[in-house]
């Protein structure tokens, strides 16, 4: 009797327990289900659709920057009276248009927005990838190359339009998009380009241009842009839109309003001084400074010689094979990054990023100065590729859409990456040369000795943006603190009631007095108006 009763407590625990564990598992589940539907309510979910929306252009980014890396050695192959030298223009003419897509993009985003310009550029990217398609010469293939290298220069507006949509605390994360989506083209294109013919891959490549301005035709203009521009309700309703909240919606742009009420009288004059200015010329001169840093560790050389440059270092490995395993190991590494972004700060990712690169290629040197087993060589700039994804790659993109005021954004941010691609195009030009001067091993070297330079600098000079609004960012670097709200301007609204604190994408917590006039901006009740 007592064992059967033993039995039955040990059953009644066991069935207690069960279903103790089921309603913690029902709790988890309705605990998820709150959890999306507050991503859903709050505009979380809208603002990340948008984001990605702007940064598929980066996917195009992918297969131009990817594309050379296949191209090279099937077309030498068919055509074998090709030099070195012409070689080497196939792959830096996808580059040497970037500076003037960049620049020229920098000028055209303020001008007609953000949303209109990526959509625009499906332009040189579907006549390039056509020409490369079909081209019958070697004129023709650099043409076609030259005019893709345009999408890289202007698709850094994805950048400035996603700082400009979500808040301090997704901006990373979405930002950090880009890179990744960067590193799946590239990885999509090397997998093509080993099993089917570079025209073919011309073509797909072509096809996938169509995507962006597709998807931005379901996503509305950022709201920081219209609002600058006077179209207040449009802009209302653009943020209405991202947010799925009109409180917030109407808060933000009345922040940004208020913000922008000096901006609105300055002369040209006044405009034109803003370039001088320290928060101007300080973050321009530290991403130039990181992008030399960037360029001089070897990140874009394996990037675009990816098949030629594994046959020069020599692994056991199929050269194709592992550029196969890099493009998948930048899109792995890229998610990881992207995780990591939101959780260390930029400064310190940076710096590690950079050391770690750095280590892993003067491990590769030192194995192939020691004849070390291929394989090791082959992990030690897998190494290489994966720690320059948590960091040192994307950083410096993400942060010229940070650093800038909002007046002069554009044209700033596409000036930055002018200089980038002009510093990748000389880099990617003079690989060749540079390799026959030094051999591929005294290059390793000279990449693995320029990453822990970098490293360093990151740490002592790179600014940190990590959870900081766009304005928080901009104080940094003013020549002087000044008793002002960041987000109103050079004088305090004189109004003796209680704040109202809030975070909003353009700003950190700010203040907001009770007033009904501010409360009740013309385009709101107007629209409140035409509801009724």
């Amino acid at each position: 009797m007592d064992d059967v009763g033993g039995a039955r407590v040990v059953c009644c625990g066991a069935g207690c327990g069960a279903a103790l564990w089921s309603e913690r598992r029902a709790r988890n589940m309705l605990v998820s289900i709150k959890g999306f539907w507050k991503v859903c309510r709050y505009g979380d979910l809208y603002m990340v659709l948008a984001a990605l929306a702007a940064q598929s252009i980066n996917i195009s980014v992918g297969f131009c920057q990817g594309f050379s890396a296949v191209l090279l050695p099937q077309y030498t192959h068919e055509y074998p009276n090709i030099t070195y030298e012409q070689s080497s223009w196939i792959a830096s003419l996808g580059v040497i248009s970037n500076p003037v897509g960049a620049l020229l993009g920098g000028m055209m985003v303020d001008a007609v927005g953000r949303k209109l310009l990526l959509q625009s550029i499906v332009l040189p990217n579907l006549i390039g990838w056509l020409i490369i398609a079909f081209s019958e010469t070697y004129v023709f293939l650099c043409v076609g190359r030259f005019i893709t290298g345009f999408t890289i220069g202007m698709s850094t507006a994805s950048y400035i339009y996603v700082a400009e949509i979500t808040t301090p605390e997704k901006r990373g994360v979405l930002s950090a998009l880009g890179p990744g989506l960067v590193s799946t083209g590239i990885f999509i294109v090397y997998s093509l380009g080993a099993f089917i013919h570079w025209r073919q891959v011309a073509a797909i490549c072509a096809g996938v241009s169509l995507l962006t301005p597709f998807l931005m035709y379901f996503v509305p203009e950022s709201p920081l842009w219209l609002a600058s521009k006077g179209q207040m309700k449009e802009a209302y309703n653009a943020m209405v839109w991202l947010r799925q909240n009109t409180n917030a919606a109407q808060q933000e742009l009345m922040e940004f309003t208020k913000d922008r009420k000096i901006g609105e009288t300055m002369s040209f004059t006044a405009k034109l001084g803003i370039f001088k200015r320290r928060s101007v010329l300080k973050p321009f001169v530290l991403l130039i400074v990181f992008f030399m840093f960037q360029e001089m560790s070897g990140i874009y050389v394996i990037l675009y010689y990816a098949v030629d440059f594994f046959k020069a270092v020599g692994t056991s490995v199929n050269e194709f094979t592992a550029s196969i395993i890099v493009g998948g190991v930048r899109v792995f590494m890229g998610a990881v990054g992207a995780c990591l972004i939101n959780s260390f700060r930029r400064r310190t990712l940076a710096a590690t990023s950079g050391l770690l690169l750095g280590v892993a290629m003067l491990g590769a040197a030192i194995c192939d100065s020691l004849n070390g087993p291929p394989l090791m060589k082959l992990a030690c700039i897998l190494l290489h590729v994966s720690f320059s994804m948590v960091g040192f790659l994307q950083l410096p993109w993400i942060m010229s859409g940070e650093l800038y005021p909002q007046e002069i954004r554009g044209v700033m941010s596409g000036t930055t990456s002018c200089c980038a691609y002009v510093l990748i195009f000389f880099n990617i030009k003079t690989y060749p040369q540079l390799e026959n001067l030094l051999t591929s091993n005294g290059t390793l070297y000279l990449f693995g000795g320029c990453a822990l330079l970098g490293a360093a600098y990151c740490q002592l000079f790179l600014p940190e943006t990590k959870g900081k609004s766009l304005t928080e960012i901009m104080r940094q670097f003013d020549d002087e603190k000044r008793d002002v709200d960041p987000e109103v301007g050079n004088a305090k609204c004189a109004i003796d009631k209680k704040p109202v604190q809030r975070r909003h994408s353009a700003g950190a917590s700010v203040s907001l007095e009770k007033n009904g006039d501010i409360f009740s901006p013309k385009w709101i009740l107007k629209d409140e108006e035409q509801k009724g």
